[in-house]
């Protein structure tokens, strides 16, 4: 059996509030989309580390970007 990343308690959350999850993820998705061509090099080289610091990074300004036009 496969063990889950997650606490009990967010997998509780997630299907006690599945819409807002949902939203959250589709929201998140398209951000990433927008980020793809500056983290591939880091994909092709499999540079774990660089890949989750700059996607970090990158989702971070992205929301802030997303903030600030709506």
């Amino acid at each position: 059996m496969k063990q889950s990343k997650l606490d009990s308690k967010s997998i509780q959350w997630i299907k006690n509030n599945s819409k807002e999850f949902s939203n959250e993820l589709i929201r998140k998705s398209k951000l990433v989309k927008n980020l793809y061509k500056e983290l591939e090099p880091y994909r092709i080289k499999k540079d774990k580390e660089g890949y989750k610091k700059l996607f970090k990074e990158l989702l971070k300004k992205e929301e802030e970007r997303q903030w600030k036009n709506e």
